[in-house]
């Protein structure tokens, strides 16, 4: 028999979560899509938050085989290490053909046997393969990192590219027959960023049902995010949560066409997250604005999803006057930011360093008369440096805005399977997640 196996990666998803969604709403497509499938527990040594308890440190260990303390990737849009190889890259050594479709961190280090290679949004040095797909890229990438403060005439001109290439595709075809279910979902929930996330995740599935469809495909990885934004955001607000589960429906429907190509199914959600009261995090509404009031040369920031980023710098003296910059704002004696320094490289990664655990009613900002008791910094540290004048404060939390986060990751989560031979060997009740790979690699005889 050939060797075909499809590994869904629904990035942090919440399992007991979707099945009592498809239950409650009768979403039979969700349930009978794992009935036939086993699972396994699995779990990671990795413990800090917001550090190497992260997506984009997690899946990188089960795409290379290897712990974060080896393979150090530890940020948003961070460069694998060229010689650490990715489980992909010696399965197309064999000559299996692969598609990679969202995988969070992967870069494309050799085209052959790759039929499509499509980056994570966040991995913004990355190209797409073929570059036929760039017009869908380009759309999510700059909302991934603009969204606080979108540039109409960059985004419509995305918007156009966008549905320029689902136009001229077979996609246009079933986004016209259910036209009028995505016009109610706007209706219902407005322009709430999962709207627009479980959308591209789920036009994502409907171009990669169709390249399988064209060309012979070994090995496929799909990464979707979409559930785990809305679980970070969202998940306190109970009018929203039908959106996850239609959305859910929709997209289990696609993966079960896809899954009928392929002998051997994964549904992996590489860790899970575990739903907590709201908290606040600060983030900059224009990075590039916020720097400039901070009087920082730079030449460029690439911001995360919550409240830091990459800022990038045109050389070294540059990047040891903003990084004695940063560490000299303090607020009620704590500092604003913490900085992790490149030491070869031209660039700082910067994050606030302050959680807000309550927003005051009838606040519409916060500001520095109010602020001082609905923050708790995430770092203790030992000594501070002088507090800066009051007028940059204002200047400060005026220029941002304040992401609310309504779960925390867990260390644990579960791999569903169906035909999978080499994990029936496993005798142990949990696995790392970083073995993945090795089990993927003997299900190819690699």
């Amino acid at each position: 028999m050939a060797k075909k196996l499809v590994l869904f990666e629904i990035n942090e998803c919440d399992f007991p979560y979707i099945f009592y969604g498809a239950k409650r709403y009768n979403f039979k497509a969700i349930t009978e899509f794992f009935h036939d499938k086993k699972n396994i527990s699995t779990f990671t040594k990795d413990k800090t938050e917001g550090v190497n308890l992260d997506p984009w440190v997690q899946w990188v260990s089960v795409h290379t085989g290897k712990p974060s303390s080896i393979h150090k990737v530890l940020k948003i849009g961070q460069k694998l290490d060229k010689d650490i190889p990715q489980v992909w890259e010696s399965i197309a050594k064999k000559n299996y053909k692969i598609i990679l479709w969202g995988a969070f961190n992967s870069i494309l280090k050799n085209k052959k046997n790759i039929n499509i290679f499509f980056p994570d949004p966040w991995s913004y040095t990355q190209k797409p393969y073929p570059l036929s797909f760039k017009n869908l890229l380009d759309l999510p990438r700059y909302y991934a990192l603009n969204y606080p403060n979108i540039n109409f005439f960059k985004f419509s001109l995305n918007v156009i590219n966008f549905f320029k290439k689902i136009f001229l595709s077979k996609v246009f075809f079933y986004l016209s027959k259910n036209f009028l279910n995505y016009l109610k979902m706007i209706i219902k929930f407005k322009l709430k960023s999962f709207n627009y996330y479980f959308f591209l995740d789920l036009i994502s599935l409907k171009f990669i049902s169709i390249d399988i469809q064209k060309k012979n495909t070994d090995f496929a990885i799909i990464a979707l995010n979409s559930f785990a934004h809305f679980q970070h955001n969202f998940w306190d607000e109970k009018k929203y949560e039908y959106a996850y589960f239609w959305y859910l429906n929709e997209m289990i429907i696609e993966m079960k066409k896809i899954s009928k190509n392929f002998n051997s199914i994964l549904i992996y959600n590489g860790f899970s997250q575990k739903k907590i009261d709201p908290i606040f995090y600060i983030r900059p509404k224009n990075p590039t604005h916020f720097f400039d009031i901070l009087g920082i040369r730079f030449l460029d920031i690439k911001p995360n999803m919550t409240s830091g980023g990459h800022v990038f710098f045109a050389n070294t003296n540059d990047k040891k006057k903003c990084i004695e910059t940063l560490n000299n704002i303090c607020l009620y004696g704590k500092k604003l930011f913490c900085i992790k320094n490149y030491n070869h490289e031209n660039k700082i990664y910067y994050n606030f360093n302050l959680v807000f655990f309550k927003i005051p009613k009838n606040t519409k900002k916060i500001n520095k008369n109010n602020c001082k008791k609905y923050f708790k910094t995430l770092i203790d540290h030992k000594t501070y440096q002088k507090t800066i004048k009051n007028d940059t404060v204002d200047k400060i939390l005026d220029g941002v805005v304040f992401n609310k986060s309504t779960s925390d990751h867990t260390r644990e989560g579960v791999l569903y399977y169906k035909n999978f031979s080499p994990i029936l060997k496993i005798k142990k009740k949990k696995i790392e997640n970083h073995v993945l790979s090795s089990y993927i690699k003997k299900y190819f005889n690699v």
